[in-house]
């Protein structure tokens, strides 16, 4: 049970994405309610009866404008990634953010009626702002931490999720790291393979 969930929350973490849109940078004092709010405005998407595409685009209109995908595919493929010409760049980040959103889409159909709550936050250093939150199944709870970084002065973006412990830049992180022998051209090539099966198998 706690595997599904956790793909379900790393989906909705990865709470994720096509192409690297435009962002709008939250000041730190908005950032509490602005994510309450998109939060209960998840819960009722993911409740109705729409199919998963409706589903996908009206939360992704929710979270893409403060998500900073560029950052969280560059830390995600970590040292490799300095090692990229512009180009490359643009491609991983294009493909990575299309891997974020497929999983997601993919793992929609596992809701069944949580709730979500904040239950606190804090700043563990002055670039550095968390948001802790809950959701709640019939019999668990299951803690997520919306991490966001200081972008500009008092902009912030999200750039991680926390869910139940694990870090989503970190799984995918690890996930590259096995692959980093493999070179970049194979590693584009998985994830547009990946991405590819599940574009083939949304419905």
């Amino acid at each position: 049970m706690k595997k599904i969930f956790l793909k379900l929350l790393f989906a909705l973490g990865i709470l994720e994405f096509l192409v690297i849109l435009p962002l709008s940078a939250l000041e730190l004092g908005t950032i509490k309610p602005k994510l309450n709010v998109d939060l209960r405005k998840a819960v009722e998407i993911l409740a109705t009866q729409k199919s998963l595409k409706e589903k996908e685009s009206e939360l992704f209109a929710i979270f893409d404008e403060y998500f900073d995908y560029a950052l969280m595919a560059r830390l995600a493929l970590g040292e490799a990634y300095k090692g990229l010409n512009d180009e490359q760049k643009k491609r991983f980040e294009s493909a990575f953010v299309a891997r974020l959103k497929f999983s997601f889409s993919e793992k929609l159909g596992l809701y069944t009626n949580q709730s979500i709550e904040i239950t606190g936050d804090e700043s563990p250093n002055p670039k550095r702002y968390f948001i802790h939150a809950q959701i709640k199944g019939e019999n668990e709870v299951y803690k997520i931490i919306f991490k966001f970084h200081k972008k500009a002065e008092n902009e912030y973006l999200l750039y991680d999720i926390d869910i139940v412990g694990v870090s989503i830049i970190q799984t995918y992180r690890a996930q590259f790291e096995d692959l980093k022998n493999a070179g970049f051209d194979e590693i584009l090539a998985r994830i547009n393979a990946k991405n590819a099966i599940d574009e083939a198998g949304k419905k």
